[in-house]
């Protein structure tokens, strides 16, 4: 009569868990798929504004090369402006001038493709086009003898001495880019004389040499170009507004960003487009796929394992459930009264009485892996040291290859570090006759030599504050006002050289004679950076750069050879003596000075 009793009591129970297991399932799966939904809406919503963010930026890329690159070309020819031989040619006209300076060679290297040399009431004394794809002289180009006016691209006498006018022209032979300067003389303060003026298209091999080194697809296009393709006049059309990037689907595979640049008068001119590949937005649609199907799979499985897991649940609790519970108490209790030696009971002869057994021999374990743990705890505090000490070592092999400043940027975020600097100095040092002494000499004795030679260098750079950049062979860099700026960049860069000429004195070559330097320096400005990514290098790049490597080789052993633009900051400071005018492979003739000593030695 009792189990007549109790069978009413367990159908209605069973009844009431199916309904409640039922419920549970249909709410998991209900709430799977409403965060697919919301999912789905916000991570295609965040790659598509991904997607438009990276394409703006990679367009301000652009847009800052081609600014970089009109710095450059105004910066190439401050030099003209500033000789004072191409002074007296715009005066004098004497063909001399034109015959030893204005050659094909200046044009091919250059990669100009106008000169223009005006007297200061704006009549042209010498002007050429030039053709370099057939290396030959060429008429002006069409539409520029318009523009060689004074006020215009050409300068009158009182016109400020600092003045530049620098940009892109409009030509019906394509966008050129032009830079006019006064020609003032090597005083840098007049009179002006008139004006020098160089000119470069910007044709698609120009444009993919100045983007191809940071991996840009670019294309550029008249604005008034009749025959502009389709996409191209639709962002036109577009950004006629205050948008300065527009950015524009060109299909599945590609995304494109376009923005105008202005000439030379601020006006519009040209409208640039970058192309990107879409990887953000495939990203984004390959992870809702994947948000898809796992969606389904923990519904399903879920839904699947609560229904089977509640026919099951009732003979789990008659014929396991119980019994762990009273396995689970007892353990619970000596844990509590923190007893060891007590141990706990099931009879039997099933799987869960020789898990008693194993808890009981657990139990007895426990006491030694206390005593092991205090040991590991040692251990791991010392593992943690030696990491620290290994940190600390990466760290200072890193500052023996980077700047400080540097390298704490590339350990912050890995990214491309660039940076302009406006006025630095570059020494390039070498040594004479050191090549055929390491001929006759074995490999240990030769890096032993040099390890000795440039660790002497090393020391001199950190006295003076200077960053050395690389050694190549026997050859020694090091530049002074970068990664920090500092005024007296030249000054330190000249001390520098002298203490290296004297720190020479003490290695001696095979016939007891000291070894000689030959050193050069030039001030001018830069572009730093880090390139490569298995081993970093930071390095300079820039026609300042050049022509310190120039007064180096053209320069006597045993003397410093400095330009005119680091004799500018120099001579107040320093003993120079003026050597002349040297021929500098591309550079043509310049004036350069010999380093003496410094006036009050520090």
């Amino acid at each position: 009569s009792a189990s007549l009793t109790l069978k009413p009591a367990l159908d209605a129970l069973l009844s009431l868990r199916a309904k409640t297991l039922l419920a549970i399932a249909a709410t998991l799966l209900g709430l799977s798929f409403a965060l697919y939904g919301v999912s789905s809406r916000a991570l295609l919503a965040n790659s598509m504004a991904a997607e438009a963010q990276d394409t703006r930026r990679t367009v301000q890329v652009a847009l800052n090369l081609m600014s970089q690159a009109v710095h450059d070309f105004n910066a190439r020819w401050t030099d003209w402006s500033q000789w004072d031989d191409a002074h007296g040619f715009v005066q004098d006209g004497n063909q001399e001038f034109v015959r030893s300076n204005l050659v094909a060679e200046l044009f091919d290297i250059a990669r100009i493709d106008l000169a223009v040399f005006a007297d200061a009431d704006g009549i042209p004394v010498y002007s050429t086009g030039y053709d370099r794809a057939g290396k030959r002289w060429a008429p002006l180009p069409r539409g520029i003898a318009e523009r060689l006016r004074v006020g215009d691209l050409l300068f009158g006498r009182d016109a400020p001495p600092s003045a530049v006018r620098g940009g892109i022209v409009l030509l019906p032979d394509g966008p050129m880019l032009v830079c006019s300067q006064p020609s003032v003389g090597s005083s840098g303060r007049g009179p002006v004389a008139g004006t020098v003026t160089f000119g470069r298209f910007l044709t698609d091999a120009e444009i993919k040499r100045l983007t191809e080194p940071a991996g840009l697809s670019l294309a550029v296009r008249r604005l008034d170009d009749p025959d502009l393709p389709a996409d191209f006049r639709e962002a036109s059309a577009a950004m006629a507004g205050p948008e300065a990037i527009l950015v524009h689907p060109l299909g599945e595979d590609r995304i494109a960003g376009y923005t105008v640049l202005d000439d030379i008068d601020g006006r519009p001119a040209l409208l640039l487009r970058v192309d990107n590949d879409r990887a953000i937005l495939r990203m984004g649609h390959d992870t809702l796929r994947y948000l898809v199907l796992v969606t389904v799979l923990v519904g399903l499985v879920f839904g699947g394992v609560l229904v089977f897991g509640g026919v099951t649940l009732l003979l789990l609790e008659r014929l396991v459930l119980s019994r762990l519970a009273r396995l689970s108490r007892e353990v619970t209790d000596i844990g509590g009264v923190g007893d060891l030696s007590a141990r706990v009971a099931m009879p039997g002869t099933d799987e869960l009485s020789r898990l008693t057994g194993s808890i009981n021999g657990m139990l007895s374990a426990l006491d030694a892996n206390a005593r092991r743990q205090s040991q590991q705890k040692t251990a791991l505090e010392q593992a943690k040291a030696a990491a620290e000490q290994a940190h600390e070592r990466s760290d200072r092999l890193l500052l023996n290859i980077l700047p400080r400043s540097i390298a704490e940027q590339l350990k912050e975020h890995e990214q491309l570090i660039a940076e302009h600097f406006e006025d630095v100095t570059i020494l390039f040092a070498d040594i004479a006759g050191f090549t055929s002494l390491a001929a006759r000499l074995n490999p240990t004795e030769v890096v032993g030599l040099l390890n000795r030679m440039f660790s002497s260098f090393d020391q001199l750079a950190d006295q003076h504050g200077l960053e050395k950049i690389k050694t190549i062979g026997d050859a020694y860099m090091v530049v002074g006002g970068l990664p920090a700026q500092r005024p007296d960049h030249a000054r330190a860069i000249a001390r520098m050289a002298l203490a290296m000429t004297r720190a020479m004195s003490q290695f001696l070559a095979d016939d007891g004679e000291p070894f000689r330097l030959r050193i050069g320096i030039n001030t001018g400005p830069v572009i730093a950076g880090v390139i490569g990514k298995k081993k970093f290098s930071y390095d300079l790049w820039g026609d300042a750069v050049n022509v310190a490597s120039r007064m180096e080789s053209s320069g006597e052993p045993g003397r410093v050879q400095v330009s005119e633009a680091s004799y500018a900051l120099l001579r107040g400071d320093f003993l120079l003596e003026e050597r002349g005018l040297v021929a500098i492979k591309g550079k043509g003739a310049m004036k350069t000075y010999w380093l003496l000593g410094e006036k009050t030695p520090q």
